[in-house]
């Protein structure tokens, strides 16, 4: 089904721009390139497109503010950035979309590709994704953990401390909890026990990279579904988040 797909690629680097049209041509896909926002806005007018992949950082207009016209022009259009810097500023400008890190495999494209169609391929049938949020206060671990989350299908949002994550789930649509252990102000195995408090059935994981309670049994990690110790591989916390909802859909 890739030679059915139209994708618009959009970087103000030409050689970035002709290496991505190229790779994702020579995989299947029907894709073409411009060299900026205004650029893409025309070519979208003339020419039917199933996918946009846009930079962020381009002169004159961004890849957030392309996204956001977009988003008002054509609103089922899905949307991909790159860059190859995502600080928290840019994380929470673009909270809910999916994006990848220069530089980065095509295997990570492709399967980025297919989550953000999922949803529009079949709004049926289509299971919705859940959304996650990760709490830590280390800005390059939360950024390469929500983003590799989001290459496996899920919905991510970050925050840098306790306060900042019960900010976030008053404003519900969160199905589950990542969170550091060592954090300034509350810990995280503090905001695990306000979170089974206030929302008794929002799974929790903590992850550490200094405690291990096999070897320190005294530490009691009760209010946590799960923990893992720093570092893991991105398939044991997807496991890990999969059999704790398993868990809670028996338990109900």
């Amino acid at each position: 089904m890739n030679d059915s797909l139209a994708i618009l690629v959009v970087d103000d680097d030409p050689l970035l721009l002709d290496l991505m049209v190229e790779t994702l041509n020579t995989i299947g896909y029907r894709a073409d390139g411009v060299l900026s926002g205004k650029e893409a806005l025309e070519y979208l007018e003339d020419n039917d497109v199933q996918l946009l992949i846009t930079d962020i950082k381009m002169p004159e207009m961004d890849g957030i503010e392309l996204s956001q016209q977009i988003k008002n022009l054509y609103p089922r259009l899905p949307l991909i950035f790159i860059s190859a810097a995502f600080t928290p500023a840019v994380l929470q400008r673009i909270e809910g979309e999916p994006f990848l890190t220069k530089p980065f495999r095509i295997s990570q494209v492709e399967a980025l590709i297919k989550n953000s169609l999922e949803p529009v391929s079949d709004t049926k049938s289509a299971k919705p994704a859940d959304s996650i949020l990760v709490v830590d206060d280390d800005d390059g671990f939360r950024i390469m953990l929500m983003e590799n989350l989001r290459i496996s299908g899920y919905k991510v949002c970050g925050v840098s401390d306790a306060r900042k994550a019960l900010e976030r789930l008053k404003r519900g649509g969160i199905n589950a909890v990542i969170t550091d252990f060592k954090m300034p102000g509350m810990d995280g195995l503090s905001l695990s026990r306000y979170i089974r408090q206030q929302w008794p059935d929002l799974p929790v994981i903590l992850v550490t990279a200094y405690i291990n309670i096999d070897e320190n049994p005294e530490v009691q990690f009760n209010d946590a579904d799960g923990y893992l110790m720093k570092p893991f591989k991105i398939d044991s916390i997807t496991g890990l988040l999969e059999m704790i909802k398993r868990e809670k859909t028996k338990s109900r």
